[in-house]
């Protein structure tokens, strides 16, 4: 079991620039250069599936996880990438709010 947290690994993995970039372009743009292929989002759904699943539903409802399997139309590795890829936009943009709230106080 990897007991590091799939949230902490987008925020080691990307500088601020770059989360930057993810929350303004989304990560279809190739900015989130370790999580382009379908190889790579599918491992890292496999090994953070728990996470990343309440994480979307937490902010974007279960509607939407139901939705994106219907657009993938069950294609499991498609909606493995297409759910990594939301969670990692939602990650940036969090980390992005966070940091400027920080320059703000």
């Amino acid at each position: 079991m990897n007991n590091s947290l799939a949230y902490d690994v987008i925020k080691d993995q990307y500088d601020l620039d770059t989360l930057k970039e993810i929350a303004e372009h989304g990560c279809a743009s190739g900015v989130a250069t370790n999580h382009i292929y379908y190889f790579e989002t599918a491992k890292f759904f496999d090994l953070y599936q728990e996470e990343v699943l309440e994480y979307i539903e937490d902010l974007l409802g279960t509607e939407y996880l139901i939705e994106t399997f219907k657009t993938n139309e069950a294609h499991l590795t498609g909606y493995k990438n297409d759910v990594v890829w939301t969670y990692i936009e939602l990650v940036a943009g969090q980390i992005v709010d966070d940091a400027e709230e920080l320059e703000v106080a």
